[in-house]
């Protein structure tokens, strides 16, 4: 495994941007107008199903939820004035040029401020993290290709019908495409925070993080349309990096909507698959000829 970068075209992120932010804003008066929720109706299975994830998500966030409210009482932690970083970056300055006794004293002491840090910013986590979203995803496939190829039929006039076996195979998978990107977002966490950690800018790393998250969400998003042409997900891979721009969009609005307690997890998935799956049509993914290779195997 590997990572290739190579297809990304940086003198088109932001017009690909520009024109996935516009199909954003289109989207919920397209599904509006052609009423998508109805089709699944009509299938019995996708029903109960739907039934069981809704049920399942509905006790998860709601733990969640409680969890993220009944959050540790830290007023007990005494925060520095100067703040955390400020405080552990003067304690390590000062142990440098101090006598090995007291220099012990500060390490124990900058120990002590670290833990304390780690401790309020665990009390206070966000409620929804990146693998949650990857998990949501996962669970909402079914109902997501329905909604990809619902799209699809409209914009292309055409009536295909979905079987239990291509249900089963989107959500196989989008099982795939999650594992591998949920890989490479710890290969790349460590990478970012090795790095940032050299430069001393440690406090991006969460914020370079978050895009990285995001273009993985995206990119689940494109898949279900390029899915549908029988792309392979090593070939999936080539069209949306040539996409960069738009699979980054598509994925900052999941990552933020998701975020949104019980309203965001449920419907958000949903518009991005409508949406993903505008923007395919409209610059015609699936026609396009990417040269070269990428590492997803």
């Amino acid at each position: 495994m590997k990572f290739d970068f190579s297809h990304i075209d940086s003198s088109k992120i932001a017009t690909q941007a520009a024109t996935a932010w516009q199909v954003l804003l289109d989207t919920p008066g397209f599904i509006k107008k052609h009423q998508l929720w109805r089709g699944f109706l009509d299938h019995k299975w996708i029903m109960i199903m739907t039934m069981v994830i809704m049920g399942t998500l509905s006790v998860t966030l709601y733990n969640d939820v409680q969890s993220y409210m009944n959050a540790p009482d830290v007023s007990d932690i005494e925060v520095p004035t100067e703040g955390f970083e400020a405080g552990i970056e003067a304690l390590e300055l000062a142990a440098m040029d101090s006598p090995e006794e007291v220099r012990e004293r500060l390490e124990k002491e900058k120990r002590s401020l670290i833990e304390k840090k780690e401790k309020l910013e665990a009390a206070h986590k966000p409620l929804f993290s990146g693998s949650y979203k990857f998990f949501i995803l996962i669970l909402l496939e079914v109902l997501i290709f329905h909604f990809a190829v619902g799209t699809n039929n409209i914009i292309k006039d055409q009536n295909r019908i979905l079987t239990v076996r291509e249900f089963a195979r989107a959500q196989i998978r989008m099982m795939k495409v999650m594992a591998h990107k949920w890989i490479y977002g710890l290969l790349m966490y460590i990478f970012v925070s090795v790095v940032c950690g050299i430069l001393q800018i440690s406090f991006l790393t969460n914020f370079i993080m978050f895009f990285v998250y995001a273009f993985f969400l995206g990119f689940a998003l494109l898949d279900n349309y390029l899915e549908q042409y029988h792309f392979s997900i090593v070939k999936s891979s080539k069209r949306i990096q040539s996409h960069f721009g738009a699979a980054i969009t598509f994925g900052i609005f999941a990552s933020l909507g998701m975020s949104i307690p019980v309203i965001g997890p449920i419907a958000i998935p949903f518009i991005g698959a409508v949406a993903a799956t505008l923007y395919g049509h409209e610059m015609k993914m699936e026609q396009e000829v990417v040269v070269g290779s990428v590492g997803l195997k």
